[in-house]
């Protein structure tokens, strides 16, 4: 979004924001459209219409979305290839669900000024959804979840933090508490904080706490 920009090399990496609407109730096939394997849509595929849903801002409605049937994954995975949407300002998580840039850019927003759970993001969006009469309820918050990762993947994400004294890869960073932490669900033994002190731990004779 232009409120993350830090200049002209942001603008020229992530081009043009994107914020058209209506949003089309057919989203065509573009030339960027690849599966989710990597591969390109391949001409010689038939064009097909799937139904999809649109998850915007302020509410949520049925589309249909054009894809082709990838030639590189097998046939009983019925994978298909569909298009990028990025033009639109949309996100193509797996032709079946299409989150707005602004639905993402929603919760950027939220999480860097007041560090916002995936749950209550979740549950504010649905209570916006339910105010403006939107025709479908908004994701659950591990859906969500799984969107906003998939699409900070996607992202290039550059910083200009430089150590005077160890470059631009320290060998030591601290970091200040864990915004966006994993689910209790989902802890095994191998998964630790990382405070967490063991006997592989290296030790560092010329670290001083600070007093």
């Amino acid at each position: 979004p232009p409120w993350a920009r830090t200049g002209p090399n942001d603008d020229e990496i992530a081009g043009e924001y994107a914020h058209a609407r209506p949003l089309p109730r057919l989203l065509l096939l573009d030339d960027g459209a690849r599966c989710r394997c990597g591969a390109k849509a391949g001409a010689e595929a038939p064009l097909e219409e799937t139904d999809c849903t649109i998850y915007d801002y302020d509410r949520a409605f049925r589309a249909r979305i054009q894809v082709r049937r990838c030639t590189e994954c097998p046939r009983k995975s019925q994978m298909a290839a569909g298009p990028d949407l990025g033009s639109l300002g949309l996100f193509n998580l797996n032709n079946n669900t299409v989150l707005s840039h602004a639905l993402l850019n929603k919760y950027d927003t939220q999480l860097s000024a007041g560090e916002t759970p995936f749950n209550a993001f979740c549950t504010a969006v649905d209570r916006e959804y339910e105010m403006y009469s939107s025709e479908l309820p908004f994701l659950h918050a591990d859906r969500f979840r799984t969107a906003w990762f998939s699409f900070m993947a996607v992202q290039e994400c550059w910083d200009g933090y430089t150590c005077n004294a160890c470059g631009t890869v320290p060998e030591v960073v601290l970091v200040d508490g864990v915004t966006v932490g994993y689910p209790k669900r989902k802890k095994t033994r191998s998964l630790k904080p990382p405070t967490h002190v063991c006997k592989a731990s290296p030790v560092r004779r010329d670290v001083r706490p600070a007093k």
